[in-house]
């Protein structure tokens, strides 16, 4: 069995006196693969080299509408030209987004729908964060032309999943299946169409149960993945290849 983290932040600092150990660490466990989104402009040049590092990293830019108020109009046309710059390695745009925690809302559409054109132009698959904002997210959505994607560390009902399965998308499966109280995500991904799942740990952040905030690991995708088993009715060898083959399908892969 294979696996991919579709989502680690691991350009983050809290790898940098860990990162080469968790990495072999990952491979002995056959975590194959691992796409480093990132979140802020002036993390660009680190995650190009991390990846261009480490056979096992794949790289996509985008700006996270967690830091909006951070981000600059110029950043966009930086984006459009590093993705050119980059355009046989980096696998996707993003993290983009919409977050209702965050102010500033239509600034926060704004770069969003940006990135979105921008991932048009290139071709290229999004990486999605949606806080609270599934319906106003795939309204942006149904407006622009869509080279796949995925939401990443979904968390909603079954009706939402449905909802961006339509819009070919894929879902992002992480730590919060793991907490037996997220009884409304879990009926959901036991529920979806196998082929719009991929694995994810959102690390540092995204703990998986009984775990500290914080304190994620890529590692903690085959925690996911024994969660994921216990509810689906596939076998875990079934289960494991799909989600594999979803994550190459994502980001176009074949020579991993």
């Amino acid at each position: 069995m294979r696996f991919a983290d579709t989502h680690c932040h691991f350009d983050f600092a809290q790898f940098d006196q860990k990162r080469d150990k968790l990495l072999a660490s990952c491979k002995m466990s056959d975590i194959d693969l691992i796409v480093v989104p990132s979140t802020v402009r002036r993390g660009w040049d680190k995650i190009i080299e991390l990846c261009q590092s480490h056979h096992q990293l794949l790289p996509a830019l985008g700006l996270h509408p967690y830091f909006v108020a951070e981000h600059k109009e110029e950043h966009l046309d930086e984006l459009d030209q590093y993705i050119a710059l980059n355009d046989a390695s980096v696998v996707a745009v993003g993290e983009l987004g919409l977050d209702a925690f965050v102010d500033d809302m239509a600034r926060q559409q704004y770069f969003f729908e940006s990135q979105l054109l921008l991932a048009s132009k290139h071709k290229l698959p999004v990486i999605l964060h949606s806080r609270k904002t599934h319906s106003l997210l795939i309204k942006y959505l149904k407006k622009h032309c869509l080279f796949g994607g995925v939401v990443h560390a979904f968390s909603g009902s079954k009706q939402e999943l449905e909802r961006f399965v339509a819009l070919g998308l894929k879902i992002g499966v992480g730590g919060v299946i793991t907490w037996p109280n997220s009884t409304k995500t879990r009926k959901a991904i036991q529920h979806a169409p196998l082929e719009s799942l991929v694995l994810e740990t959102d690390s540092p952040d995204m703990p998986v149960v009984g775990e500290a905030k914080g304190q994620s690991t890529p590692l903690n995708v085959l925690r996911v993945f024994e969660s994921l088993c216990a509810l689906r009715q596939e076998t875990p060898e079934e289960l494991s290849m799909a989600l594999w083959n979803n994550s190459l399908a994502l980001y176009a892969c074949d020579n991993v």
